[in-house]
């Protein structure tokens, strides 16, 4: 079963289920129900949860707003400008995504556009963590635009949360009559607000994000040419072998120093002309060799491993091979022959680390270790180890989730932030050039570009839904 159709499966079930107990629920209690849903502002739809709510509205009151009217007014002043400029460059990056998608046909087409659909190109374990993410840079968003409106002095009905389909969202619910009486420059203020709010969240995020180093050096981490390991999953083929704490240096001579030399080693011992041997003469063959002839079609030893040379193959002891000369080829022997790992089963790996055997075995394919094995390129004797991973994993997704919104609410596409943006944008230019222009061409202008940008960013979700689609059919 693909994972794809698993995620259709688990999402229709969720929400049949939602709308199962709604219809329960309403036929039972009746007008109970419904009167408390309505009272607590709670509405359930098709593939939609809603909570509205007024409670939030004295916070942007008008005192707190006009005290600080002048700072707040050049705040989002600078957010209207930004926004204009947001605006036309990410049509410019769609354009570029689109083109580039078809001209070169490669995995790394769509990466400037990549949906991130939970379960399928993202982890279990980090969908609480990007759900979570998501709903602080959208109400952060929102709240971009409740303060900018309240600073104009358009009034907000509510504001609340929603979850569509399996993403959490916010909203606020400004005062449409208010919002027109404003002039075109005041509505550009509010409109760029959200995506102004997403670009400085996305920006003190990459600050904090790069700042790590010096900041957990005052919290009592060190960073080592090492990794430390965080967790070791159950199912790991070394559950038994590393523990928490352990510090990892390298994977078959490969100097592991960080969290990205890591992944490097690993896929780097796809290479088998990198893989090294040990030279074995027939001396030392007769006192490492297993009673267990692995080498064998279908016959298995837990610590005998295949070795293949020239001279031809031999089931030893793999532990204590270490102790024998490196070798790449027969060449690098004074004596005997080069012996390679050579099993059915996947790679020998050594790992050498701090613990006491110094030096872990691993047969099997590297990317069983990459998913088993957490880790940090900080340690501390005093705090929680894995401390550093969620504050970095936490401003990664603040990084390319609120850099994300920004760039996509500024589409001046149908139904998004830019819509509104562009119409409240060319009222302002025409009005500043003091030329008399209908506001029939005004229209039309702004629908025609809207539409163009409308296709364009359709276009390009398509596109890189199929490309996930076709990668974890």
């Amino acid at each position: 079963m693909s994972q794809i159709f698993q995620l259709i499966l688990r999402v229709s079930s969720f929400w049949f289920l939602v709308n199962f107990i709604h219809i329960l629920l309403t036929k039972l209690l009746g007008e109970k129900y419904n009167f408390y849903l309505s009272r607590n502002g709670i509405f359930v739809k098709f593939v939609q949860l809603q909570w509205h709510t007024k409670r939030f509205n004295s916070t942007l009151s008008q005192g707190f707003v006009w005290r600080y009217s002048s700072k707040i007014a050049l705040w989002f002043t600078c957010g209207a400008y930004f926004g204009i400029i947001a605006m036309f460059s990410s049509i410019l990056i769609l354009m570029y995504t689109f083109i580039y998608s078809f001209v070169k046909e490669s995995e790394d087409s769509s990466k400037i556009l990549t949906p991130v659909v939970p379960g399928v190109n993202l982890p279990n374990s980090q969908i609480i963590p990007y759900l979570l993410t998501l709903l602080i840079s959208g109400i952060f968003h929102e709240y971009g635009h409740a303060l900018a409106a309240a600073r104009e002095g358009v009034s907000m009905y509510g504001s609340g949360l929603f979850m569509f389909l399996i993403y959490p969202a916010a909203f606020v619910d400004l005062n449409t009559e208010a919002l027109k009486r404003c002039d075109a420059f005041q509505r550009l203020r509010i409109f760029c607000a959200g995506v102004w709010h997403n670009c400085i969240m996305m920006v003190g995020a990459y600050v904090i994000w790069t700042s790590l180093p010096f900041t957990l050096f005052f919290l009592g981490y060190t960073k080592e040419h090492a990794v430390t390991v965080t967790a070791v999953d159950p199912g790991s083929a070394l559950f038994n072998q590393i523990y928490s704490g352990t510090k990892i240096y390298s994977v078959n001579d490969c100097p592991v120093i960080d969290k990205v030399s890591w992944g490097q080693c690993l896929w780097s011992s796809y290479d088998k002309t990198l893989l090294k041997g040990n030279c074995l003469d027939k001396s030392i063959i007769s006192e490492l060799k297993s009673n267990t002839d692995c080498c064998k079609e279908g016959v298995t030893s837990p610590k005998s491993i295949c070795f293949n040379s020239t001279a031809g193959t031999q089931c030893v002891f793999a532990r204590r091979t270490l102790d024998q000369l490196n070798c790449t080829s027969d060449r690098d022997c004074s004596v005997g022959h080069c012996y390679r790992p050579h099993s059915k089963e996947g790679f020998l790996l050594q790992l050498v680390h701090s613990s006491s055997d110094d030096t872990a075995l691993f047969i099997g394919d590297p990317s069983h270790l990459y998913y088993t094995i957490h880790l940090s390129d900080y340690s501390s004797k005093w705090f929680w180890s894995q401390l550093p991973n969620c504050i970095e994993m936490f401003m990664i997704y603040i990084v390319s989730l609120s850099g994300a919104l920004a760039i996509f609410n500024a589409v001046p596409a149908f139904y998004l932030d830019g819509q509104h943006m562009l119409d409240a944008f060319l009222e302002f230019i025409i009005g500043q050039s003091g030329r008399r222009v209908s506001a029939g061409l005004i229209s039309n202008l702004s629908f025609v570009i809207q539409l163009f940008s409308t296709v364009l960013i359709a276009v390009n979700v398509l596109n890189a839904f199929v490309s996930v689609c076709v990668m974890y059919k």
